[in-house]
């Protein structure tokens, strides 16, 4: 029966569980990351393992993820320095090439905790003919995503049917991770509606924010109108801040996504082995 330390955090309502030092191969690493996610055991909408010592983290399916980027700081932060400080550093995230550099502020339960991440030159929105009229694609190191307009329409109904349908026009199911972004513009900003699929998870989840799902969109608007400040609200009411900078010299871009993070809860837990096989 494995017996794992967790903790479960809210980046913005993007609830997600870390086990913490779990020295297990990636497929076992998935397997539990499947089982702390059942509402019946922990509950989340996504899971990863981390190495505190090694300040890396290892998504459930080996993807990339903003919002678990940033919730990993706010845990070195609380474990590494007494609260109130300012923390600066960097992480190893799977999926990502090179680390992803944090700036943490607060203490605990709540901080407010920024991702800076540099974008190779050939990163932004393309055009796929098989979607329809108005849809592009980013693809990132790590995960993939959809950008839908919505131009004042709703959200469909079935979030994650329509999410997995498109996902499968456009063969990006077998990819490690892909989401669809339906988006609009909301008062001073923009609103969005992120559905994400994991493979190696085996989730396809309507989440409550999406922070890779926002830099994407922050692409997305940077083309449309050149490159900004983007306040992107999230189906929680929270609210993500991206700043997309310049191409520099080389091409590269530098880009700034920064919003609250919240812990929920530390912790044991125990899993039979039926839960860690499923």
């Amino acid at each position: 029966m494995p017996e794992l330390t967790f903790s479960k955090w809210s980046s913005g309502g993007n609830t997600t569980i870390f086990l913490h030092d779990a020295d297990a191969p990636p497929e076992s690493q998935a397997a539990f990351a499947r089982a702390v996610l059942d509402p019946d055991i922990l509950g989340a909408e996504q899971a990863g393992a981390v190495s505190l010592s090694g300040r890396s983290l290892r998504m459930a399916g080996g993807e990339f993820c903003v919002n678990a980027s940033r919730a990993f700081g706010a845990l070195i932060a609380l474990t590494s320095r007494a609260g109130g400080e300012l923390w600066r550093g960097e992480i190893h995230v799977s999926g990502w090439v090179g680390p992803v550099q944090l700036t943490v502020r607060g203490a605990v339960p709540r901080w407010q905790v920024a991702a800076r991440l540099t974008l190779a030159p050939e990163t932004g929105p393309k055009t796929l003919p098989c979607l329809p009229a108005g849809a592009r694609l980013v693809r990132l190191p790590g995960i993939s995503h959809l950008l839908l307009p919505l131009e004042g329409a709703q959200s469909p109904q079935d979030l994650t049917g329509s999410a997995r349908a498109l996902l499968a026009q456009a063969d990006l199911l077998g990819e490690a991770a892909a989401g669809v972004i339906w988006w609009r513009p909301e008062g001073a900003g923009y609103a969005m509606t992120p559905v994400v699929h994991v493979r190696d998870a085996a989730t396809l989840v309507a989440e409550n924010a999406c922070g890779s799902g926002a830099l994407a969109l922050a692409l997305e608007l940077s083309a449309r109108h050149g490159p900004g400040e983007w306040r992107l609200t999230q189906p929680s009411g929270s609210l993500l801040e991206v700043r997309v900078g310049t191409p520099g010299a080389d091409g590269r871009i530098d880009v700034h996504i920064d919003g609250p993070v919240t812990l929920i809860a530390r912790g044991r837990v125990w899993l039979d082995a039926a839960d860690a096989e499923n």
